[in-house]
């Protein structure tokens, strides 16, 4: 909320000196880290953790189904004691796959955040150089909620891609 007021008020502060020289900007963030190359990498690296974890919660909830098809089979030849020990098992086995599956997700999630912050601080870097280059008075992400209006302005969301990309390449060489 705080930051939405902020930007309200420097974007009224910034509107009412557009006369006197303000050029707006948007880069679209999300199009930006899916289009540039380390964007593409970090996502096919995490598409390969998501689908190893996915795999093997899999197995296990194939295996602990089979496990209470069983039981369901011979529930009626088993005694109450046997029936209610079995029944407790398989819900304890049930928890800790679900509790498993949620540990999983926080993983993915905080391995997501570990490969694209870099990315996303490099991006930043080179919007704010394009913003210097071409004399932009603010330059917001484009599909951010707290911007309701704003005049039309220059989406520099290629050329962030374009450079990124270029910039890059020439680390690697």
């Amino acid at each position: 909320m705080k930051n939405t007021i902020s930007l309200a008020v420097l974007l009224v502060g910034a509107l009412a000196q557009a006369e006197a020289g303000f050029k707006l900007g948007f880069v679209d963030l999300q199009k930006t880290l899916q289009t540039v190359e380390a964007g593409k990498t970090a996502k096919a690296a995490l598409e390969k953790e998501v689908t190893a974890k996915r795999t093997g919660l899999e197995k296990q909830q194939q295996q602990l189904q089979k496990e209470a098809e069983e039981f369901e089979k011979k529930a009626g030849l088993m005694n109450e004691g046997a029936k209610t020990q079995k029944q407790q098992e398989l819900q304890k086995k049930f928890s800790e796959l679900q509790k498993l599956a949620a540990e999983s997700q926080m993983e993915l999630q905080k391995r997501e955040r570990e490969l694209t912050k870099p990315i996303i601080d490099e991006i930043r870097a080179v919007v704010e150089s394009l913003g210097k280059e071409k004399s932009m008075t603010l330059v917001l992400e484009k599909n951010e909620g707290a911007v309701l209006y704003a005049q039309s302005g220059e989406d520099i969301t290629e050329a962030v891609i374009e450079r990124f990309n270029t910039k890059s390449k020439s680390k690697k060489k």
